[in-house]
């Protein structure tokens, strides 16, 4: 699933391949031997395919380039990453599980039950002074901790029925990706997934398990995520139309 995830759409007329809010304009040649993209300085997107090439390859180099796509959209200031900058100063709010928590920044955390530098506790995040430097780096730390825990529950539910069974699970940085099912049967998720409301993160949660059956976004495919989650195109439209507000 890509870094903002969304649907993937070929138009058989126009040759676009669309994949979240990009729109790649398909260019296909004889003189091709491999598939090439360009990203031109006014922002367009270019497949260059050879002849015959099938669409379900034209996904794939697509998918397997599109963190090298928004990094050089970056690089020539036409895409800015989602997310919300922090200052980790008192009153701010963190996102878990759809839920705001305000930040407290306190001089001692074991009168709050254990040494740890970051922890939620009372309905607030509280978080050591002398670690505000490093407050980001707490703060990944603890939503990759605990995610991992929420993450494989929800990940066992959802797995029995699709009838399948990922080979692991991992919580990490995806950039900009929500999540990946990779070939070996192991399910990434990015950290900022369990900041997302539940119903969102399921989706996400869904999308993944249901590559493990069928790789590409095939008809197929979407109809095992209907099986199980029948409104999954009112969230997948919800995550892409406000995804971006629960990182940072």
């Amino acid at each position: 699933m890509n870094e903002r995830p969304g649907t993937m759409l070929v138009d058989p007329m126009n040759e676009r391949l669309e994949i979240e809010e990009l729109t790649f304009e398909i260019r296909r040649s004889s003189r091709r031997k491999t598939i090439g993209i360009t990203v031109d300085r006014d922002g367009d997107l270019r497949l260059d395919v050879p002849v015959g090439v099938p669409r379900s390859q034209i996904e794939d180099v697509a998918e397997e380039k599109l963190f090298w796509v928004y990094k050089k959209l970056a690089e020539k200031g036409l895409y800015q990453r989602p997310g919300n900058p922090k200052e980790y100063v008192n009153g701010e709010g963190f996102h878990y599980l759809g839920r705001s928590y305000r930040l407290l920044l306190v001089k001692d955390v074991r009168e709050h039950g254990n040494n740890k530098p970051l922890k939620l506790a009372n309905g607030r995040f509280l978080l050591l002074a002398s670690e505000r430097d490093n407050a980001r780096a707490h703060f990944i730390a603890w939503y990759r901790t605990v995610g991992s825990v929420w993450l494989e529950r929800r990940v066992a539910l959802y797995q029995e029925r699709l009838g399948v069974e990922p080979s692991g699970i991992e919580v990490r940085d995806l950039g900009y990706r929500w999540g990946s099912c990779g070939e070996k049967g192991v399910l990434n998720f990015h950290w900022h997934t369990v900041l997302l409301p539940p119903p969102i993160a399921d989706y996400i949660i869904v999308h993944e398990l249901a590559h493990l059956i069928e790789r590409h976004h095939t008809p197929r495919f979407w109809s095992l995520v209907e099986r199980v989650l029948p409104d999954f195109q009112a969230r997948k439209e919800w995550l892409a139309e406000n995804g971006g507000s629960y990182g940072f």
